[in-house]
């Protein structure tokens, strides 16, 4: 028989065992797993485009896929898009609530603008050259001159403001005074200028909030035209404009 001596000694052996395991399994089930190295899948749009641009007839081109390049045709459905563009139902709805809530508080002006084209579609330059940019998430951004307000179609959402008074009218510039809503200026006071520059059917458009190189609507085909066509899902707009 063991002495009274080593059995105490197994007994404590065995209880520090005891006591060990079940600290141990504890750890094991209290502790985080550790996330596997899996590679992220970087969403479609999310991807950089190529910033190689190359000139092609969209016929030459399968256009179910995201194409990005230079149409040179003048008379492809893109450039015709820009010549037989109209608003949407939706454009109208929101450039009809904002000029509605700024007639609540200001009277508007009617103008007559004689030659001065009233739609205007605006530029970007690329090497040092202008061209039109079609995105692949809404529109180019374009603005209109009605009788009565200026409507600023921005890619994704159009915005508009009254005319309050006509500053200069020529057959080549435009001065206007606008109203607006006080969420986009205290005063509620904007103004808008179109004027020619240095180059042919190249005009600077000035806005209280940015400026934009622009072309009247019917001279769009005498510009190169960059499509960023993405059909079937979202794509990186193309950021290689110059500054």
């Amino acid at each position: 028989p063991f002495s009274r001596s080593v059995v105490h000694h197994l007994r404590k052996t065995i209880y520090i065992a005891l006591i060990l395991g079940i600290l141990f399994s504890c750890k094991q089930k209290t502790e985080p797993k550790k996330a596997e190295n899996k590679p992220t899948e970087i969403p479609a749009w999310k991807i950089d485009l190529d910033t190689i641009l190359e000139r092609n007839n969209p016929k030459n081109l399968d256009l179910s896929k995201h194409q990005l390049f230079i149409d040179t045709t003048k008379t492809s459905e893109f450039y015709q898009k820009y010549s037989n563009w109209k608003p949407h139902k939706l454009d109208n709805d929101v450039v009809s609530y904002h000029i509605n809530e700024i007639a609540k508080k200001h009277k508007s002006k009617k103008i007559e603008y004689g030659n001065f084209p009233k739609q205007w579609v605006s530029l970007k330059k690329i090497n040092n050259e202008f061209v039109i940019y079609e995105p692949c998430d809404g529109t180019t951004t374009s603005f209109e001159l009605t009788e009565n307000s200026v409507i600023f179609y921005y890619q994704i959402e159009p915005d508009a403001d009254l005319i309050s008074e006509l500053k200069k009218l020529t057959d080549n510039t435009v001065e206007l005074e606008l109203r607006t809503v006080p969420q986009k200026i205290e005063s509620e006071k904007t103004k808008l200028s179109i004027t020619p520059t240095e180059f042919k059917n190249i005009y600077l458009l000035k806005y209280s909030f940015g400026e934009w190189f622009v072309t009247p609507r019917d001279k769009v085909v005498e510009f190169d035209l960059i499509v960023n066509h993405c059909p079937t899902t979202k794509r990186m707009e193309f950021k290689g404009f110059d500054k």
